[in-house]
């Protein structure tokens, strides 16, 4: 046997020692994952500009809380933009088919009727004998006469 393996056997390792090592390897694993995670972002990232996203849309896409989301639940970048682009296609299209609904039409108006009126019998003789005079020279020249 080794030198390392009999000393090992020989000295038992104690509650302390076993929980500073498990937790030293769980820090460790949990740095390296963190770094292939931020490694996988910048890949992504990367990706996204050389495609045509514009420094704009790339801080959009970091703001946005489903692709915080799906980031953290593990889905890769490209695929969480490609679900934000799905989710905006979806409110524009609901926001189209809101608005191809329409002009509600009126069908009678709020303000009510209209009373109807015959200006004629509320004109004084002189202002009818005036309104007939200039409706035939009107009419005689062929222009149409409006009440």
């Amino acid at each position: 046997m080794d030198n390392r393996n009999e000393a090992a056997m020989q000295t038992p390792l104690t509650a302390q020692e076993i929980s500073g090592e498990l937790m030293e390897d769980s820090l460790n694993a949990e740095a390296r994952e963190a770094q292939e995670t931020e490694a996988s972002l910048r890949e992504g990232i990367g990706m996204l500009y050389e495609d045509g996203w514009t420094p704009e849309e790339l801080g959009a896409l970091s703001q946005d809380e489903g692709v915080r989301a799906d980031v953290a639940a593990g889905v890769d970048l490209i695929r969480a933009a490609a679900k934000m682009l799905r989710r905006q296609l979806e409110q524009v299209r609901a926001a189209q088919a809101e608005r191809r609904r329409g002009v509600p039409v009126t069908r009678s108006s709020a303000s009510g009727s209209v009373p109807q009126e015959n200006r004629i019998e509320q004109m004084s003789d002189a202002q009818f004998d005036a309104f007939s005079r200039e409706a035939r020279a009107a009419a005689m020249m062929g222009k149409k006469v409006r009440m």
